[in-house]
C-alpha cells in the first residue's frame, strides 16, 4: 500500500512532533501494510512557514534515521502549499 498524504516528518508541521513519534508512526504504517509514504508537509505562511530547505532536511534526516532503524518503509516528499498572494514567491520549479 502506498500512503500519498502524510505528515510524518518530524516538527515541521502539525504532525508527527519529534523524531520518536515519526519513527513509531513508520513503524505502525509498515505493520499495517504501508511499504512507501509521501510525506506532504503544509507550507503556510504565517502558519508553517515551511520551504523546499526545511522540508528536504526534514526528509533527509527522517530517511537517515530510518535506514539505522531497519524500517524498511520508503518515503519521498511534496507539500501542501495553501496559496496567497505570495505563491508565486514560494513555487519551485
Amino acid at each position: 500500500m502506498i500512503d500519498l498524504h502524510s505528515h510524518i516528518l518530524p516538527g515541521i508541521d502539525d504532525g508527527a512532533p519529534d523524531l520518536a513519534a515519526s519513527l513509531a508512526m513508520a513503524e505502525q504504517s509498515v505493520a499495517v501494510g504501508v511499504s512507501h509514504m509521501v510525506c506532504t508537509p503544509h507550507i503556510h505562511q504565517s502558519y508553517f512557514d515551511n520551504d523546499i530547505d526545511s522540508i528536504s532536511h526534514a526528509y533527509h534526516s527522517l530517511v537517515k534515521h530510518l535506514a539505522q532503524a531497519g524500517c524498511p518503509l520508503k518515503l519521498s516528499y511534496a507539500c501542501l502549499l495553501y496559496t496567497s498572494d505570495a505563491a508565486d514567491d514560494l513555487l519551485c520549479v
